[in-house]
């Protein structure tokens, strides 16, 4: 993510006080006729694409249409050509064997690998026995291939619990992109490259910043198609306006509410970070609603879980979670203070929720979400109780019920609801049935989360937290219980892509959304830095990347909504 010529630290908004963003990001200028602009612009271009996907071949060219999915998803332009690349996919799949049994490129075999694992298709990892010997090592002559090396390194982290072949893939690759790092002999937009995916792979970085710095390098490939780099430079535009008015919309509403001046100094205003944690979610322009939904209730989540670390006494938090229980209006005249305010801003974001679903038709699923978050509510009540050391609980019950307070299952079903008739009933009882792949999803989560906190939570006398029961449960030094859980969340990985792969009878998009809830979590919690609650560092970068203009040296074409970082 690391952009040599781009100063972070001229960004304005990092100098105000607790409305830094949000001041910023109301101030920025919006034409909304520029919107219908850049669509005429996208749906000019659009065919020449589908053309090129359409078109009728022999087995080389299904191999560059698959090729040419990759890069569609590389530059964030996948979306437009969601019926084109099925139909493809399912195509090119039924003779996959075929198609590749004479291949001897690393990195097109990578790719197709990579591709088709994304889309759900389980391709056997077999498919990479040919670059390796007898002693099923990867040849070394393989390391004069860079781009195949990165292609292969993005391909092994797709591996599930039986994929060996893939976790000898990742030591091969990962030892030896260090190397080229260290040795500075690709060009330098290659290596950006490189350190940005040694850092978060594809896999599990977000979208939108996929997309942005893909675009960046993409226009430094001498062989790049003037036409694919034009599209998806429009079309990240198209989806900056949508963004930018997003958080017009959200920064209002939660002005409206002029609740800052009620909260005690130790809760967080985290209103950018909380439209951000969506957009981690979904990054299409048609889930615009559903980035307000989820931004409200990420909000929400982060005032409930401040109330609960530095505010609540056992009991008051008790009659919060009777209220919560019976969900009526009239219990508000039963709370006082800060559970008062809290359980109001609950009524208000479920109402506002509600409001939405109704307007879409379906309203089938809202006793789901409302006792996904009772259950929310509960669990918070037990890690309280924890903390504070009235009971304690097993390290497994603790991963258990603190993956439920980490909203991991009501984040899920909060974001289905901006994605209206695409999610039908059956996926919110499936979160609520807690499938092997979302339980995994949990465990990760709070095993992240606290591996992050650890110091922080013991210092302030904080007992509710994973690493500190392994290491009793276990009787274990605090560096080996990291390494174990360090451990943990790599197996959890593999289980994750596993059931990505196995589970039928959901969607795909829906698995999908499963998929951006561990992005998210890796986002979060990678190299153990906790973005959400730090406002430089890689939160800023983050921001950066998603706002920065795709045309800041194209003085003939510059729509600039955001000179403060593009300057």
């Amino acid at each position: 993510m690391e952009d040599q010529t781009f100063d972070y630290e001229s960004l304005a908004f990092t100098k105000l006080s607790h409305s830094q963003w949000t001041d910023y990001f109301l101030s920025v200028p919006i034409d909304d006729s520029e919107l219908d602009v850049l669509t005429r612009e996208i749906d000019t271009l659009k065919p020449e694409v589908r053309e090129i996907l359409s078109s009728q071949g022999e087995d080389e060219t299904s191999m560059r249409k698959v090729l040419l999915i990759q890069l569609l998803l590389s530059l964030g332009l996948a979306f437009h050509f969601h019926n084109e690349i099925n139909d493809i996919l399912e195509h090119v799949f039924r003779r996959i064997d075929d198609i590749t049994g004479d291949e001897k490129d690393l990195s097109t075999i990578s790719i197709m690998f990579h591709v088709f694992r994304t889309y759900g298709y389980n391709v056997s990892s077999d498919i990479f026995k040919r670059f390796t010997g007898d002693d099923g090592k990867f040849e070394q002559s393989l390391k004069g291939d860079a781009k195949g090396i990165l292609s292969l390194y993005e391909a092994a982290h797709l591996g599930t619990t039986t994929d060996y072949i893939l976790e000898e893939a990742l030591r091969f690759t990962s030892s030896h992109l260090k190397s080229l790092l260290a040795g500075g002999a690709c060009r330098r937009h290659f290596l950006r490259l490189i350190r940005n995916t040694l850092y978060l792979p594809q896999r599990w970085n977000m979208e939108a910043v996929i997309a942005r710095e893909y675009i960046s390098f993409y226009e430094q490939e001498e062989d790049h198609d003037k036409m694919l780099l034009k599209l998806a430079k429009l079309s990240f535009k198209s989806l900056q306006l949508h963004y930018i008015k997003e958080l017009k919309t959200f920064i209002k509403w939660w002005m409206e509410l002029d609740l800052t001046s009620k909260w005690p100094s130790q809760f967080r205003e985290r209103i950018v970070e909380a439209w951000l944690a969506g957009l981690m979610m979904y990054y299409e322009p048609q889930f615009s609603d559903g980035r307000v939904i989820a931004a409200k209730f990420n909000y929400l989540l982060t005032i409930l879980d401040d109330a609960c670390d530095h505010y609540f006494s056992i009991p008051e938090l008790t009659r919060l979670v009777d209220c919560v229980e019976r969900w009526s209006p009239d219990g508000v005249d039963t709370l006082e203070g800060i559970s008062r305010i809290v359980f109001k801003l609950m009524l208000d974001v479920f109402d506002d929720i509600e409001t939405g679903v109704r307007s879409k038709g379906s309203s089938y699923h809202l006793r789901e979400m409302l006792d996904e978050l009772k259950t929310l509510v509960r669990a918070n009540l037990d890690l309280v109780k924890w903390a504070r050391g009235i009971q304690v609980p097993s390290f497994e019950e603790h991963v258990e019920v603190g993956g439920i307070a980490l909203t991991t299952y009501a984040t899920l079903m909060y974001s289905f609801v901006g994605m209206g008739e695409t999610v039908g009933k059956e996926a919110y009882a499936w979160v609520r049935a807690r499938p092997r792949l979302i339980k995994s999803l949990a465990a990760k989560g709070r095993l992240m989360d606290d591996m992050t906190d650890f110091e922080n939570d013991m210092s302030n006398g904080f007992a509710a937290n994973a690493i500190n029961y392994y290491m009793k449960e276990c009787l274990v030094t605090k560096e080996e219980a990291i390494l174990d859980c360090q451990r943990m969340i790599w197996d959890i990985n593999k289980t994750i892509n596993e059931e990505l792969l196995k589970t039928s009878d959901m969607p795909r998009r829906v698995l999908k959304q499963a998929h951006n809830f561990g992005r998210l979590l890796e986002l979060l919690y990678t190299k153990s830095d906790d973005i959400y609650n730090c406002r430089d560092g890689k939160l800023k970068e983050y921001m950066i990347v998603s706002f920065r203009c795709t045309d800041t040296n194209d003085k003939a074409d510059r729509r600039c909504h955001n000179p403060t970082i593009c300057k």
